[in-house]
């Protein structure tokens, strides 16, 4: 894995490379929250190693190595030219995109705005159900506020206490787990501190309150280009809400393929081998 900074209009951004230039590329944007392009750092060798793939993990702006932009630059029109640009600065003219959660929203819009550039589109659990605000705020200021109101959901007493909370919350503990986990973070003033912190999880949140996914499928049907939907099945009570949606991308992306996980919302991290077969068999 390499890691070199590219050239995205007016930002240099983070990117984390697997695989050489003979691979057929895969370009991957990560989840919202505290990730980075090291959210692939189980799969990506496994997709290098049994598919031939070259890996492009990109942090988005604000995220791990990559400067944060204003808010207004975190609205999905403005991801995608930060998407388009990226790839210009890479000099590749058409990738098969990886998007994990909110990665797969602005993939889904990426390929709606520029089909000629998406060989196919994967989307792990996302991209087929919308954010909505719920009773955090019915605004961007008033989203952030809610964000900035809890402190503690942005800093750490020390590195294995940042540790300790990952544990619990992924349910299984490896060394490459915990190089993904501790990417998103940094040392200031004696604590370990959110990279990301509630300005920018705010903003970028709001931008697909404002541009929801599911609004772009139709689009995305007429495109043409083929999409493998990863589908979380757990927790089980949350079925009820996700078959509905399941269903309605189904009908609304003709092309699409819809295979189930019974792994969590994170499939990377649930079931990483599995889960480097499912995307690396289907490309």
């Amino acid at each position: 894995m390499r890691a070199r900074l590219v050239d995205a209009g007016d930002a240099q951004l983070r990117l984390h490379e697997w695989g050489d230039e003979s691979g057929r590329p895969l370009f991957f944007w990560h989840a919202l929250g505290d990730h980075t392009s090291l959210q692939l750092n189980e799969v990506a060798p496994l997709l290098v190693r049994d598919y031939g793939l070259r890996v492009l993990g990109l942090d988005a702006p604000g995220f791990g190595g990559s400067p944060r932009l204003p808010d207004d630059r975190y609205s999905m029109p403005s991801l995608v030219e930060v998407a388009r640009s990226a790839l210009d600065g890479l000099g590749l003219e058409r990738v098969a995109w990886l998007g994990s959660s909110w990665g797969a929203s602005v993939g889904v819009r990426f390929a709606v705005a520029h089909p000629q550039r998406v060989k196919a589109l994967v989307l792990l659990d996302g991209g087929y159900m919308d954010l909505a605000a719920d009773d955090l705020g019915s605004s961007l200021e008033e989203i952030r506020e809610h964000w900035r109101s809890q402190p503690e959901l942005w800093s750490y007493d020390s590195w294995e206490a940042l540790d300790e909370d990952a544990k619990q919350y992924l349910g299984r503990w490896t060394p490459a787990l915990a190089e993904s986990c501790r990417s998103a973070y940094r040392e200031e003033d004696g604590r370990i501190v959110s990279i990301l912190g509630p300005d920018v999880y705010a903003a970028a949140g709001w931008g697909v309150v404002e541009s929801p996914p599911t609004e772009a499928l139709p689009a995305l049907g007429e495109s043409g280009v083929p999409v493998l939907l990863l589908a979380a099945t757990e927790p089980p009570e949350d079925e009820d809400r996700r078959r509905p949606a399941r269903e309605r991308f189904a009908a609304l992306v003709p092309q699409g393929e819809v295979r189930l996980m019974e792994t969590q919302h994170f499939v990377l991290e649930d079931a990483p081998e599995e889960t480097a077969r499912q995307i690396g068999g289907w490309l």
